[in-house]
């Protein structure tokens, strides 16, 4: 009975753990100090795997919304 209750426990916490990890924050949610932009900082905890030099259009050291959303848009694809 305790490994049964073991086991369910691992399982679960194994299932949020990766459901955590899955897909990349929300703009809202990758922009931690509401300020209307992701930083590097930001963008590194995000989930996003892109170069965020390369995402960053024009330059500002910061993601818009519009540069962050291209960002997914391409993960989707």
């Amino acid at each position: 009975m305790k490994m049964t209750h073991l086991t369910v426990a691992a399982a679960a916490a194994l299932l949020v753990t990766s459901t955590a990890f899955a897909a990349p924050l929300k703009f809202a949610k990758a922009d931690a100090n509401g300020d209307g932009f992701v930083d590097a900082t930001e963008f590194a905890a995000s989930g996003v795997k892109k170069d965020f030099a390369k995402l960053d259009k024009d330059g500002d050291g910061k993601l818009s919304k519009k540069e962050y959303s291209a960002a997914l848009d391409e993960d989707c694809e």
